[in-house]
């Protein structure tokens, strides 16, 4: 690839001009994929520094006799109007201003962050309508612009909350694609993931799309509200509760993805008739309550892979396989027929003692659920260092504010709701936070504990099959 070629691609990459991609080309020795990373890296910085500006010259200093200041002041009055020209100066013209009262702060509008539009158009960097034509781009250029051009045939250009609402409406979930322009797995998301029919097949069945760069508005609200570290993002959420319902932070097969969703899709609707699978809740003894024996069994067993509970289960079941053995002999009574015609011995097998252990099934988030009773509590006396009051708000928008004790556990909280709600009253629902806990998980902590201080949760009742 020739000089001129390396120039050609490296402009047609990164949106910059000849000069800037000869300096480039120049530090990096030809090297276009050094030199490129370095632009995107310095953030386009001209590497030539240039001569220094000289200091403007300072006026010829004035003698200075030793005259009264009166003769001093008219000295320099006269050399000043003999560098003038004689002119009358024009008067200042008038100026009208609206007064308005002063509210005692002012007002800081921050820098707006750009959109996609306002930056730089690249083959990494593209808008609906392509690259401009003032970029006189070759042949090779427009091909690779093709060839990284973002899906814009499936994206829905809303932001995150617009998209909810069109979400619900459509009963559709929302799929969100967050991109850093500089990273390449990206722009390789954009050529070989999103380029796949079955891919915009499936998208365009059921999900609202949006595709965000880290850099603008709306990806920049997004990320507020849902960290990431690492890119490209993509993310399944649910509309109605803004929920992460599955994830990927690497570029994945077309085929595995298509699959995964699909997947998805057949165990978790939008349906209010439907019932979302829920997770079972293990319960786990916490390792600083485990005697020595007890954590290195706990160590031996994540180092084989082996979840406690069911080691715990296959201890159980175990341990009643040795008292079979034990109590075998013991527990068979053999009884003498008295009818003469068979001849025969009759066994009778007892059953093992009921104080034989047994393993206890695992309870599940309805049993846990189930064994919350509706209690009514009188409201405590508002003290700013011992309650706190936490907005309950119900899926058809009405709300309830209630005041608990810092340390009431968030058992209290569902205790309440099942209580004083009608709504609720014989079905099941969850109580989920504004970081998306689902807080049965955490009955047993306090309201302080859990982050509840002047929250607002929401209660998402599920439908009755």
């Amino acid at each position: 690839m020739d000089e001129e070629e390396k120039l050609a691609n490296f402009s047609a990459i990164t949106g910059a001009d000849v000069e800037r991609a000869r300096q480039y080309l120049g530090v990096c020795d030809g090297d276009l994929d050094s030199a490129v990373n370095l632009y995107l890296e310095s953030g386009g910085a001209s590497l030539d520094g240039g001569p220094a500006q000289s200091a403007p010259s300072m006026p010829e200093t004035i003698a200075v006799d030793d005259d009264d200041d009166a003769a001093f002041a008219e000295r320099l009055q006269q050399e000043e109007n003999q560098l003038q020209p004689e002119s009358v100066r024009e008067r200042i013209a008038p100026r009208t201003e609206t007064l308005v009262e002063d509210f005692g702060y002012s007002h800081y509008m921050p820098p707006p962050i750009p959109s996609r539009s306002s930056l730089p158009r690249s083959v990494f960097n593209q808008g609906p309508e392509g690259l401009p034509r003032s970029m006189h781009l070759t042949e090779t250029q427009s091909r690779l612009g093709q060839l990284f051009r973002p899906p814009f045939d499936i994206i829905s250009n809303y932001d995150i909350d617009t998209a909810k609402i069109k979400g619900r409406d459509q009963k559709k979930w929302l799929l969100v694609n967050v991109q850093d322009v500089s990273d390449f797995q990206c722009q390789v998301l954009n050529r070989d993931f999103w380029s796949n029919e079955a891919v915009k097949e499936t998208v365009r069945a059921n999900f609202i799309f949006m595709q965000y760069s880290k850099d603008n508005f709306d990806g920049q609200s997004f990320l507020s509200y849902y960290p990431i570290r690492k890119f490209p993002y993509i993310a399944i959420l649910d509309p109605r509760t803004g929920e992460e319902m599955k994830s990927w932070s690497e570029v994945p097969a077309p085929e595995d993805w298509v699959m995964s969703v699909h997947e998805f899709l057949e165990r978790f609707s939008l349906d209010p008739k439907s019932r979302n699978p829920l997770g079972k809740m293990a319960k786990h003894k916490p390792i600083d309550h485990m005697s020595e024996s007890e954590q290195l069994d706990f160590a031996l067993k994540q180092s084989l892979g082996q979840d406690a509970d069911d080691s715990e289960v296959a201890s159980d079941l175990s341990s009643v396989s040795a008292a079979d053995s034990i109590y075998e002999d013991d527990s068979i009574e053999e009884l003498s027929s008295s009818s003469r015609d068979k001849g025969k011995k009759k066994i009778e097998v007892i059953d093992l003692d009921d104080d034989v252990p047994k393993p206890e099934p695992e309870e599940t988030a309805e049993d846990i659920f189930a064994a919350i009773q509706p209690v009514e509590r009188s409201e405590p006396a508002a003290d700013l260092t011992r309650t706190t009051r936490v907005q309950i708000r119900l899926g058809d928008g009405s709300r309830k504010i209630r005041r608990f004790n810092l340390t009431d556990p968030v058992r209290y909280l569902f205790e309440y709701v099942k209580a004083d709600i009608p709504e609720t009253r014989g079905r099941h629902f969850q109580i989920i936070s504004t970081d998306r806990k689902k807080l049965i998980e955490f009955l047993d902590q306090t309201i302080e504990e859990v982050g509840l201080k002047n929250a607002v949760v929401l209660v998402e009742i599920e439908e009755d099959e």
